[in-house]
């Protein structure tokens, strides 16, 4: 199963009364597919992962992937605090038919090297399924380092990773030395073209539950090496960045994607609707966006 292209990190949608609404998720995943992605990411940090119970979970991932068109397929979210708990989600993910597992290392608390190690052995052992490692030590805590990375993947224990960093030097960290047919996946949207040309065969991006059409042109343009087509979609990626930027993430993503495609969203606390003041920064960021993204909506 390919690994590569485009992934995009789903927002989880709920309903009025806080629920998860497995209507409305059934309906964004759909949406995403007819725009034909690859991969819809479903409970990562877009998609509030660690606010869905894990009561929750069975009924969300299930909807998602009985909605799936074109040949878009499913990875799942499983990392959690503890081993056991990743290893149960994961589990649960390739019962309901998940393509592949991304696992956030335990967060909060900082354990050692070798009980990450630990951790990420348990998951594969548990499952026939690829195992993305997903590095983003804002909200972790702690960093996975290459040599920790590579170190599992030779084992056959990690397929890839995503690496939300924040940084071109990371990413390149662990292509660097990385084994053969190894995946490394930027999910900083604005290093997506750089981290492509560095050697990177696809790109998780949270702007595509916004605007997918052009989060697909950035990748296969990136991939396919046309630079001038690449800064082009950049210019326009960074209009709509600014303005996701200009409210708290990730509301400001459910706004923009019922702003600018009509999407039905939902809100949980504490990441409810924008106030008016913040919908009236992302609307003043939106003006000079709406022109450059008019072609792709």
């Amino acid at each position: 199963m390919a690994l590569d292209g485009l992934a995009v990190p789903v927002v989880t949608i709920f309903g009025e009364l806080g629920q998860v609404d497995l209507g409305q998720n059934a309906r964004f995943t759909r949406g995403l597919c007819d725009a034909r992605v690859d991969h819809i990411f479903v409970l990562g940090t877009t998609g509030e992962f660690p606010g869905v119970t894990p009561a929750e979970r069975p009924g969300l991932v299930e909807s998602v992937i009985e909605s799936l068109g074109w040949r878009t397929d499913a990875w799942v979210g499983c990392g959690a605090p503890a081993t056991d708990q990743a290893v149960a989600n994961a589990v649960a993910a390739e019962e309901a038919g998940a393509a592949a597992v991304v696992v956030v290392p335990p967060y909060y608390l900082t354990p050692t090297e070798a009980s990450v190690k630990h951790y990420y052995r348990a998951v594969k052992a548990a499952v026939g399924l690829p195992v993305l490692a997903y590095n983003i030590p804002a909200h972790v805590g702690y960093a996975l380092s290459p040599a920790l990375v590579h170190e599992l993947a030779r084992e056959g224990c990690l397929a890839g990773i995503k690496d939300t960093s924040g940084s071109l030097d990371s990413v390149q960290g662990f292509l660097h030395g990385a084994p053969e047919r190894f995946v490394v996946l930027p999910g900083d949207d604005v290093l997506v073209g750089a981290a492509i040309a560095a050697g990177a065969p696809g790109a998780v991006m949270g702007s595509a539950n916004v605007v997918p059409r052009l989060a697909l042109e950035l990748v296969a343009a990136a991939r396919t090496g046309d630079r001038s087509r690449v800064a082009e979609l950049e210019t326009s990626l960074r209009a709509l960045l600014v303005a996701m930027e200009a409210g708290p993430y990730p509301a400001v993503v459910k706004y923009l994607a019922h702003a600018l495609r009509h999407a039905d969203v939902g809100y949980r606390e504490p990441y409810g609707p924008l106030t008016a003041e913040e919908r009236a920064r992302v609307d003043a960021a939106l003006v000079p966006a709406e022109p450059l993204l008019r072609p792709f909506l």
